[in-house]
């Protein structure tokens, strides 16, 4: 149905590092096309979407630590110091060892996501003047049984065609990754909800950043959008392409993991509510709380009660090394090739000790110390990182949950793996059930929380260590009947499971800096902060501070302030 037309990839991928606006608004430059380009050529819903894709493993040429998606997950794991950068000798991700991720890093997350966001609109704006789809489900609604439309006497109103169903599924594609770019935009340029109610803001009157659809994509630079009109958008976008997924894609199966789905739309709409604005203090009656809860907790369902994902069973834990996107538990990915690998720009090519990386040669991006001490011994997950007794250089680096298929075990010259193929993976089933496991909390559903959370621990059991039955069963125990113990193990699965997969950031800014109680290695007191790790490269045992929110929120470039006339320097 959706043969590839890969010249086209060339053509519209929309790699542009320039403020967003000054993007939409300038003659092509490379790889960036004008609406009327794009619309002469032929294919171009494809080619457009491939493009988008791109830009999720798009390098920064001789930027080692800029290439895509899985570089800007590391910006957010170092940053909140769940992952420590043991070695800044090789100079790559310092900025983010040295929180220093505001000053240094905003241009490229504005430029990646606003980049994204062009040729994003281009599909819709296509699919919606130059195809009849949105006209004929306006006129005649959605098909409701096959690719009709039958009313309540079972007569065929209208009848949409394999062009119709195609359009369909790459507008519900394209609405789902401009979710996904409006929720990360969110994310990082959007302080939490109890500083924008400390500085005097509600969520009606905080003016967050331009907003642009397909609709006002060529009108020049916008002013700042209010926060509660890009909330409406991003749930406007994410129903609305699940439902279009499930009116024309029920018996599509996209020809790889790369191309969002109808379960990564709902993933992408359970994640984003569950970060979305509230007082951490609120009762779960409260409104502001409880909906934004609710829904997260009914999109991680349905994606779980889909059944086309597994999570990583107990047999697999310590061999599946996170680098084949054929794996189960894996929603959405990217399977790398030797046309698409970016070598020593990549995930693996900063975290990989059995592969030519910079960990190999001793930049090792480790856990941090402290969160490592916080595994219980009945945890096989304290596995994925090495111990030190065998060589101190590798010290508590992730070689048994990210390592080569090629080659995982060895660290010898002769046995290195130098093609850097593992994949990269976005999403998996284990971040639904942490979803709806902390939902379920949040709306004092204890045993239901439980439920999920225990979905992933009883598959995290070491079968080799005496004790680790008994000592699970007293755990789990606990979580059902202990709200503070529950709470705690909540942030230590958030922050351990989804380790180095682009989660600890959003972890700490919504749980860890209110919840967590950190273990002072030097007095040996347990204090409610959150401190560095003796293996940071960077001020070791440090307090990271929560209350100096400009840390952690990104800040609008000057390429955009400079730019757009509605901006304020």
């Amino acid at each position: 149905m959706k043969n590839s037309f890969k010249l086209l990839l060339v053509l519209t991928a929309a790699v542009c590092f320039a403020g967003c606006d000054n993007f939409l608004d300038q003659p092509p430059v490379g790889g960036t096309l004008t609406q009327e380009q794009y619309d002469q050529l032929s294919n171009r819903l494809e080619g457009s979407m491939r493009g988008v894709y791109s830009m999720l493993y798009a390098t920064g040429g001789a930027n080692h630590d800029v290439f895509g998606q899985r570089s800007i997950d590391m910006y957010g794991d170092l940053l909140c110091g769940d992952m420590a950068l043991t070695d800044e000798s090789y100079g790559w991700f310092s900025y983010d060892e040295r929180q220093l991720t505001r000053a240094n890093r905003s241009g490229y997350l504005w430029s990646y996501y606003y980049g994204m966001l062009r040729n994003i609109n281009m599909v819709l704006a296509t699919i919606k003047t130059q195809t009849t789809l949105l006209s004929n489900i306006e006129k005649y609604g959605m098909p409701n049984k096959g690719l009709s439309v039958v009313d309540g006497e079972g007569k065929v109103i209208y009848h949409y065609d394999e062009n119709d169903s195609i359009s369909g599924i790459y507008y519900a594609e394209a609405l789902t990754m401009r979710g996904f770019v409006y929720s990360n935009l969110v994310r990082f340029f959007v302080p939490t909800v109890d500083h924008l109610f400390q500085a005097g803001y509600n969520l009606t009157n905080y003016p967050c950043f331009p907003m642009y659809n397909e609709d006002n994509m060529n009108d020049g630079a916008q002013p700042l959008a209010m926060l509660n009109e890009v909330y409406k958008l991003i749930d406007k976008d994410l129903t609305t392409a699940i439902a279009f997924y499930d009116a024309f894609a029920q018996q599509y199966e996209g020809s790889s993991k790369l191309e969002v789905d109808i379960n990564v739309a709902r993933g992408i709409l359970a994640y984003f509510y569950l970060n979305r604005a509230r007082e951490f203090g609120m009762t779960s009656s409260d409104p502001l709380l409880a909906e934004p809860m609710r829904k997260a907790l009914k999109y991680a369902d349905d994606a779980i009660n889909a059944h086309k994902h597994e999570i990583i069973p107990n047999s697999t834990v310590l061999t599946n090394g996170f680098n084949n996107i054929q794996d189960k538990s894996w929603m959405w990915g990217q399977d790398v090739t030797v046309e698409t690998t970016g070598g020593l720009a990549s995930f693996q090519g900063h975290v990989d000790i059995h592969s030519y990386s910079y960990a190999w040669v001793g930049g090792t991006k480790a856990i941090d110390k402290g969160l490592y001490e916080e595994l219980p011994s009945w945890d096989i997950r304290k596995k994925w990182f090495n111990d030190g007794t065998a060589n101190q250089t590798y010290a508590l680096c992730p070689d048994k949950k990210f390592f080569s298929a090629k080659n995982p075990n060895s660290t010898a010259t002769d046995n290195i793996d130098r093609e850097w193929l593992s994949d990269n993976v976005f999403m998996r089933i284990e971040l639904m059930h942490l979803i709806a496991a902390e939902a379920c909390y949040f709306l004092d559903n204890l045993d239901s929380a439980a439920m999920y959370l225990t979905n992933i621990t009883d598959q995290r059991i070491d079968p080799e260590v005496e004790t680790a039955a008994a000592d699970y069963a007293t755990y789990k125990t606990s979580l059902s009947t202990d709200k503070a113990k529950f709470a705690e193990a909540l942030i230590l699965n958030w922050r351990v499971e989804l380790w180095g997969e682009g989660y600890g950031l959003q972890t700490f800014r919504r749980l860890t800096s209110h919840l967590y109680k950190h273990k002072n290695e030097k007095t040996g007191k347990t204090e409610e902060k959150v401190r560095r790790g003796a293996n940071h490269s960077f001020s070791p045992g440090s307090e990271i501070s929560y209350d100096d929110e400009t840390t952690y929120t990104m800040q609008i470039p000057a390429s955009e302030t400079n730019y757009n006339p509605h901006l304020d320097d």
